[in-house]
């Protein structure tokens, strides 16, 4: 997946990867315009799968607990490769970090359909 701008995360460096990640934040409030939260998602899932091709197993988790937040959503890859990462996790704090907000994104999306 590719930045908004249509350019890929592994160009540009650190510095690059720094300001995509405050973009991403900047999306999180509830006042946040609709679009600026699709571009935050967007950013989300491109950190994401960044830190999966890299095989940064903890940062990858930490982006996925920022995607959920996001309400980005996650392919099966991104799935299954944080299960896999979260089962050989020693940080117990992580592990229950990833859980309730697999758990709250769950509990949104039921609550979500209760109501229509």
């Amino acid at each position: 997946m590719s930045a908004p701008s249509g350019e890929p995360l592994h160009g540009g460096g650190r510095q690059r990867v720094r300001s995509l990640k405050r973009l991403a934040r900047a999306g999180r409030g509830a006042d946040a315009a609709p679009a600026l939260r699709l571009q935050s998602q967007a950013i989300a899932l491109a950190l994401l799968d960044r830190s999966i091709q890299f095989k940064h197993r903890r940062l990858a988790l930490l982006r996925l607990i920022e995607a959920i937040e996001l309400g980005a959503p996650l392919s099966a890859e991104q799935w299954t490769y944080c299960k896999g990462v979260l089962t050989l996790e020693q940080d117990s704090a992580l592990r229950a970090a990833v859980e309730r907000a697999a758990t709250g994104s769950l509990d949104a999306r039921v609550a979500k359909v209760e109501v229509l």
